[in-house]
């Protein structure tokens, strides 16, 4: 059970990564200005590169980059928009994960993200994946709608700080099941 590499949706372009991206895709990682506050730190020295190199690989026995696509959002002038990543196989072998999804701030508000989430799920399903999860930090209110109202509302998890504070974080681990 595989995604394709390159698809299209309306005036986007679903497509894996490569070397050349590199720039614009860390341009959109530095669009995220209050990623600190939400998450608790800023993109590791090397983030993008390293996804590409090796993949963001999920913390289990036998995690493989064969399993994992870091995708652009390109719109049909040429322009990426946003990225995502796709891990096959986690948390179990019906799921397929999605650890970050980023549509740059200056295009955000055009219903890009909601677009794309629609074309992630039906690609996934037709590839023949059961459900596709996600984490979200808990003070990423922005991110809570978005994903809650793209249909991923069963709580699968929290993890994190016990204890609430400026300086503390946790995630809440969501997954909407491919019907």
């Amino acid at each position: 059970m595989k995604i394709s590499e390159n698809w299209n949706i309306n005036n986007l372009t679903m497509r894996k990564a490569k070397i050349d991206d590199i720039k614009d895709l860390n341009s959109i990682c530095t669009s995220w200005e209050d990623k600190i506050l939400l998450e608790g730190d800023v993109f590791p020295k090397g983030y993008i590169e390293n996804c590409i190199n090796n993949g963001d690989l999920p913390p289990i026995k036998g995690a493989d980059i064969s399993n994992y696509y870091l995708m652009i959002i390109q719109k049909t002038d040429g322009e990426i928009i946003g990225f995502f990543d796709l891990y096959h196989g986690y948390p179990n072998n019906e799921t397929t994960w999605i650890s970050i999804f980023l549509i740059d701030k200056a295009v955000q508000g055009n219903s890009y993200g909601k677009e794309v989430v629609e074309s992630i799920c039906q690609e996934c399903k037709n590839s023949g994946w059961k459900s596709i999860g996600l984490g979200v930090h808990l003070k990423n209110w922005k991110g809570l709608r978005f994903w809650t109202s793209n249909g991923f509302d069963r709580i699968i998890g929290v993890w994190g700080d016990k204890e609430y504070s400026e300086t503390t974080f946790s995630i809440i681990g969501l997954k909407k099941e491919l019907l």
